[in-house]
């Protein structure tokens, strides 16, 4: 009888890899892409009204989600009191905006965790689900907040 290896344990701790993050999305048959930055590789997918990434930088693994709302500078004072309630209310993520382009803002979500040390496949799976979650979260939050800005309808009710 041939010999079978054992499987490894999702909680055995694993030197962490960006395609761990890639395994996480395909395992939960979410759609996603590889692409480059800066010389970095990122791991993107997204929603109707996000674009999420994922990058390993200086041991530590970043989540960055842009809103798709795309308020105007005019509207500074009141992104700056919803982004001050986001942070102050809720543990993840934190929300940031900043000048997109003249005349417009951005809104970004964004979560980090060290993985220097490695991660089992089980802590990889439980950071990339909550914080794909916890950015929707916030963005349908950003959305009753700037109902105004809401220019896409989302056919799929089931996030």
């Amino acid at each position: 009888m041939p010999h079978t290896p054992p499987a490894h344990d999702p909680n055995d701790i694993q030197d962490f890899s960006l395609d761990a993050v890639a395994g996480i999305l395909q395992d939960e048959k979410l759609d996603y892409r590889i692409d480059e930055h800066d010389g970095e590789k990122v791991i993107r997918t997204g929603f109707i009204n996000a674009a999420i990434s994922f990058i390993l930088l200086d041991g530590s693994l970043t989540m960055e989600a842009m809103w798709r709302g795309a308020p105007s500078t005019d509207a500074a004072a009141q992104v700056l009191a919803a982004t001050n309630e986001w942070n102050l209310t809720q543990f993840a993520p934190t929300i940031r905006f900043f000048e997109l382009n003249e005349g417009t803002l951005a809104i970004n979500a964004l979560r980090h965790v060290v993985v220097s040390a490695g991660m089992s496949h089980n802590q990889v799976g439980s950071y990339v689900m909550s914080s794909i979650e916890s950015a929707v979260q916030c963005f349908e939050w950003l959305e009753q907040q700037f109902p105004d800005l809401v220019t896409w309808k989302d056919e799929h009710n089931d996030h």
